[in-house]
């Protein structure tokens, strides 16, 4: 892909049509935009992002950004960005027409088939010509900053789609949308039962997804807080320990405190297992029990012999006592059966029995007094604890008010325990399964209600084997399983053998820009982490975005694409500057720049000094800059807009010195 040019009219930025082409049209390697800052930079940038991506059509702009666009003081209604691309030596023009009026945009594209009236590029350079990758080769300085930030880029994203291993996920989708469809036509009991379950299944699994993206963005919040706790911990013993006297004194109490804490847990243990006693509660059950064993004794149950002896008894042909047991005598003796205890009954009373005797037989006010004494006991401990409680609270008190930092760190502390607990509460939601709730009924559930995310996967699988009833379906599932598993894994190894490859050119290419400097790129993983540190300074975050991005582009030989840049060095020390003028010839196949003329120092020599092939430069500013816009008239390259001048001319380029502008 490579930018032929672009043309603005009737927008912020003052109308200018680029050319980056040689004069028999082919695109430059290297092209050079000077621009003062106030003049549009930003704007054009915005443009072509958002040309080269359609990110309008998703619905990205509302009516109040459209009309940020808008030329001020300007009557017309409409204005236009035109953008002329080469993709695989076919010319394509995407144009966004502005309706100022309406407050909206529309796109147009024109390809080799005709013109459409919306954003159309080849299919094949659609997984680039999406907003999330346009902007890793439409790169400014805020973008070397969010690189390294996960709320913002995903750089993983672009490495997958620059080799085409989002792929292998794709397979997988493909894969399980052709289970879905065959498994469509497979019934339960009903056409309707498989409807109303495919629905359940549906709900359930986005319930589930929302659930684990909860869960993933609370456990990084309670991982901060921790270590915001742990810090706040750390700055009060700090503070505290200030006054030696009143340290010691604060942990004597805290040591006591616990102490009595640990003491009444133990205590309190004691009572209610005592309580579990029917016994220990009264002397009243106490007797009760007492007399249930002796009236049981009394009429001498249970029994020696059990029902289940008569009931073999029966199936015998003479009695115990040797007489013949005819049809009279087994009547008589299965009616008097009825009279005896089952075998079950007979230990059941006994083990009663027994456990009564043990309880109660020495004297119904035993347990109870030793439970009252218990109690008491624990009162008395409580009263202990919450006297230790008190004077460590005092001599806290006593600590913020003597030294105000104490209680500042107290008041954080507290606070930060206290969103603690909330979170744990709500992760504990989440972990832990809930038998209370019921499996068909989880779709239905308000989406503000939290539910254990194991029962809801307990739910889908479930529903998952209620919709693979055939063996048909079950040799499909496990098929399905078994490719979705080979894809899975082979996309884990591609994505982990190519970003290690990538860290480790990138951390090459950066020792290159920066040799005297130790900052490393540590893994790639989503977004760009740094070993040791989360992010550097605003050059040398640049000078790794560079490093990044250059490894990027060149190890994919398949694809080649532009690179556009603003202000390529302009945070960059002056030592690095020639460093990164090297490095953007060699960066891709086409490098467009935006700079101001400040930029030149450093970057400008060394540019030239590597490149081999022609540079356009290309100097862009606003009516009422009198001093340059004599000198622009008497260059051959000028041109005159409604309210700018253009100027392609290399020595008008380094001649200008003019960075910033009232827009």
């Amino acid at each position: 892909m490579s930018i032929l040019g672009w043309k603005a009219v009737g927008l912020r930025c003052p109308d200018h049509e680029i050319n980056c082409c040689d004069p028999k049209g082919n695109p430059l390697p290297i092209t050079l935009i000077q621009m003062p800052n106030g003049t549009g930079k930003t704007t054009t940038l915005s443009l072509l992002r958002a040309t080269l991506s359609g990110s309008h059509e998703s619905g990205v702009w509302g009516k109040t950004q459209v009309m940020e666009y808008r030329k001020r003081d300007d009557s017309r209604i409409n204005g236009t960005f035109e953008l002329r691309l080469l993709l695989n030596e076919k010319r394509v023009t995407i144009v966004m027409v502005f309706d100022f009026e309406n407050q909206r945009v529309d796109y147009k594209t024109t390809r080799a088939h005709g013109q459409v009236e919306e954003f159309d590029p080849p299919i094949e350079f659609r997984r680039f010509l999406n907003e999330d990758f346009v902007k890793f080769y439409v790169f400014d300085g805020e973008l070397a900053d969010n690189i390294l930030n996960r709320e913002h880029t995903d750089a993983q994203k672009a490495v997958e789609s620059l080799f085409q291993t989002h792929l292998l996920k794709k397979m997988d989708s493909k894969i399980s949308t052709y289970w879905n469809e065959r498994t469509s036509g497979v019934n339960a009991k009903t056409r309707q039962g498989y409807n109303r379950r495919s629905n359940q299944l549906e709900k359930w699994r986005i319930r589930l997804k929302f659930l684990k993206k909860l869960k993933r963005e609370w456990e990084i919040e309670l991982e901060e807080i921790r270590e915001k706790l742990s810090r706040q911990c750390d700055r009060y013993e700090s503070e505290i320990k200030k006054d030696e006297d009143l340290r010691k004194r604060v942990k004597d109490a805290d040591a006591i405190a616990k102490d009595r804490s640990n003491q009444v847990r133990e205590s309190a243990q004691g009572v209610l297992d005592g309580i579990r006693d029917p016994h220990a509660i009264s002397p009243v059950f106490a007797t009760g029990m007492y007399e249930l064993k002796q009236g049981l004794d009394r009429v001498k149950l249970p029994a020696s012999a059990a029902r289940e002896f008569f009931d073999e008894l029966v199936e015998e042909e003479l009695c115990v006592c040797g007489r013949l047991i005819d049809d009279e005598i087994k009547e008589a003796i299965q009616k008097r059966a009825q009279q005896y205890l089952g075998s079950e009954d007979v230990a059941l009373l006994n083990n009663m029995k027994g456990a009564i005797d043990d309880a109660v037989t020495q004297s119904p006010h035993t347990a109870s007094g030793v439970l009252s004494k218990n109690i008491e006991s624990l009162t008395a401990l409580v009263r202990k604890k919450r006297t230790a409680d008190n004077e460590l609270l005092e001599l806290i008190l006593e600590a913020e008010q003597s030294n105000p930092d104490v209680g500042n760190a107290k008041k954080k502390i507290d606070d930060l325990q206290e969103n603690e607990r909330e979170l744990k509460k709500q992760l504990d939601i989440l972990n832990r399964k809930d038998d209370t709730v019921k499996l068909d009924r989880i779709g239905g559930v308000d989406p503000s209600k939290l539910v254990s995310i194991e029962t809801l996967q307990e739910g889908i699988s479930k529903l998952d084997d209620q919709l693979t009833e055939t063996e048909d379906v079950l040799r499909l599932r496990l098929k399905r399983d078994i490719l979705n598993n080979i894809f899975g894994q082979a996309h884990k190894k591609a994505r982990k053998l190519i970003t290690g490859e990538i860290k480790k050119d990138a951390n090459k290419r950066i020792v290159e820009l920066m040799p005297d400097n130790p900052i490393r790129i540590e893994k790639i993983d989503g977004f760009i982490t740094l070993k040791g540190q989360s992010s550097g300074s605003a050059g040398e975050n640049l000078s790794i975005g560079y490093a990044f991005l250059a490894t990027l582009f060149n190890r994919s030989e398949e694809h080649q694409l532009p690179f556009v840049v603003d202000s390529p060095a302009n945070p960059i020390d002056l030592g690095i500057r020639p460093k990164i003028g090297q490095l953007a010839p060699v960066l891709t196949h086409q490098f467009i720049a935006f700079l101001i003329s400040s930029e030149r120092e450093g970057f400008l020599p060394s540019l030239r000094k590597a490149s081999n092939r022609e540079i356009k430069y290309i100097t862009l500013f606003r009516k009422g800059a009198s001093d340059y816009e004599e000198k622009a008239e008497k260059c051959v390259g000028c041109i005159r807009t409604a309210d700018g001048y253009q100027v392609v001319d290399k020595e008008f380029f380094n001649d200008f010195q003019f960075d910033t502008e009232e827009e």
